[in-house]
């Protein structure tokens, strides 16, 4: 019997595991199993089959950066209950609903906060008789696994047994109708390693041409290339530089010599492999391409117009968004302090009436798509040389210019000279932050909340500038210009006098004796 509402939908192909179901029927009697391995294993897959076919199951995901409180609560959704108000009531309520032997299944413990871990981890201890947990996460480092098993209270099914084998393979196939031989099978397997997002991948890309499963891989890795690449960069977003860095080394092709790095990588779920103690990447990623980098040197800029029309180019390629809103959230970094924002701050701002998990869904999304557009001009391996997408989601301004930039330096060197009485030099600066100023800040857009000050302040400041310019070519003689100046100065700032002193006086000159 199911207790949850909405469970995850599961690919019509999906085919039951026999060796996996009987590993996790031996250790039915420990508090708690654990599902560790790398994003794509099919950890939430097994999880979700699981529960379905125990006499009493449950499931719920953690969101992002969950605290205790939203441990309670996915706990009391996944149960079918309400009002769940403590830890304390949280175990009261499994007493009462496990009358049949219970398996409740928490998925994403990697991705939730230390307050979510660490009640995850006392429930370990405290979890009632008659309660399995089936804890899934892509890192040991999220829960206490290696205390556990010491302990005999947990057991670990990890990426190598996770990963489907030759057999399972046939099965998978056969439920996609996909002719193969034996042979083509353990191809696969060895072309895999058994890596379940792989497998299912390269049995859609054969099932799709209607090909049997001989050169599935290859074609899988032709037609699906890209997108598989988008699925490992979006994991790694959470991930630390180094290791970021690791991986991307790793996508192009070399081989780390570094086993601690190695190591680093097995714990945190990185996408390799420990194969009968040897570290190694899983082949599907080591032999990966990234989009060719089109000869970009990591010293050219980011060049970035936010006024008038938004555009964005590295080495006089255009950057073309994947959807209008992740250019829409590289502009509100590039108008904060320090161009960077909490996933939780760009949520808010874009996405305020959405259920939170939802949202911060959408939040990665956004990220994975800027990413795939900067890699469409730069690689993949420079993407980060540009944005980054951590905690913190930033722009490096040290490898960015925008006309912003340069029109404020060019406005405060001409303040700079004419508070210094050099009226010359300041007119060269306020001439080049006059040509520098195509419009109002990021024209085509209706103005938002979060940009309203920042366009308004800038429009102002170009008012300034051409407040000035007009005293200067008033006090050449340039009566001409200086009226042109003053008038769209007026336009500007209605509420300041100067300009419109300038215009009287200009006028009253003009005025035949």
């Amino acid at each position: 019997m199911l207790l949850s509402p909405n469970l995850p939908r599961l690919a019509p192909t999906t085919v039951r595991r026999p060796r996996l179901e009987r590993w996790l029927a031996s250790n039915a009697e420990l508090p708690v199993r654990l599902l560790v391995a790398p994003p794509g294993s099919g950890k939430t897959t097994l999880a979700l089959q699981y529960v379905v076919q125990a006499p009493l199951g449950a499931y719920g995901a953690l969101p992002e950066n969950a605290d205790a409180e939203q441990f309670v609560r996915c706990v009391e959704r996944a149960l079918g209950l309400t009002r769940i108000g403590s830890y304390v009531e949280l175990l009261v309520a499994l007493r009462r609903v496990a009358e049949r032997p219970l398996v409740l299944a928490i998925d994403d413990l990697d991705l939730a906060g230390v307050g979510a871990r660490e009640l995850a981890m006392k429930l370990v201890e405290n979890v009632p008789e008659g309660v399995s947990l089936v804890y899934c996460s892509r890192t040991r480092g999220a829960v206490d696994a290696k205390q556990w098993v010491a302990r005999g209270i947990g057991a670990i099914c990890d990426a190598r047994r996770l990963a489907f084998d030759v057999s399972e393979i046939g099965q998978l196939a056969d439920a996609a109708r996909v002719p193969y031989a034996h042979a083509e099978s353990a191809r696969l397997f060895d072309e895999s390693d058994g890596w379940a997002i792989v497998v299912g991948g390269a049995i859609r890309a054969a099932a799709e041409d209607e090909r049997s499963l001989a050169d599935a891989y290859e074609r899988w890795r032709a037609n699906y290339g890209e997108i598989f690449l988008d699925f490992v960069h979006a994991r790694l977003e959470r991930a630390q530089p180094e290791e970021r860095a690791f991986v991307h080394a790793l996508i192009g092709g070399k081989m780390l010599d570094d086993p601690d790095a190695l190591h680093r990588l097995e714990a945190e779920g990185l996408f390799v492999l420990n194969d009968g103690g040897v570290i190694r990447p899983l082949r599907a990623l080591h032999q990966a391409r990234a989009v060719p980098v089109h000869d970009v040197d990591t010293s050219i800029p980011m060049i970035v117009r936010m006024l008038g029309r938004f555009a964005v180019s590295i080495h006089g390629r255009e950057v073309e968004w994947v959807r209008r809103r992740d250019a829409q959230i590289v502009k509100f970094l590039l108008v904060r302090q320090g161009a960077s924002a909490t996933r939780a701050e760009i949520a808010a701002a874009f996405w305020p009436r959405v259920e939170r998990a939802l949202a911060t869904q959408s939040v990665r999304t956004a990220c994975s798509n800027i990413r795939k557009a900067l890699a469409a001009v730069v690689g993949y391996a420079r993407v980060d040389r540009y944005f980054r997408a951590g905690t913190t989601i930033a722009i490096d301004l040290s490898s960015v210019v925008t006309d912003v930039g340069r029109f404020t330096a060019h406005a405060m060197a001409g303040d700079t000279a004419h508070a210094a009485g050099s009226t010359d030099e300041a007119a060269q600066h306020y001439q080049a932050a006059e040509k520098i100023y195509a419009g109002r800040l990021f024209d085509e857009d209706a103005v938002e909340p979060w940009f309203e000050d920042a366009a308004a302040a800038l429009e102002d400041r170009f008012g300034l500038v051409l407040e000035r310019l007009a005293e200067h070519a008033f006090a050449n003689g340039d009566m001409q210009h200086a009226a042109e100046y003053a008038y769209r100065a007026r336009l500007i700032r209605p509420n300041q006098d100067g300009a419109l002193r300038l215009l009287a006086t200009i006028k009253s000159r003009s005025r035949p004796a």
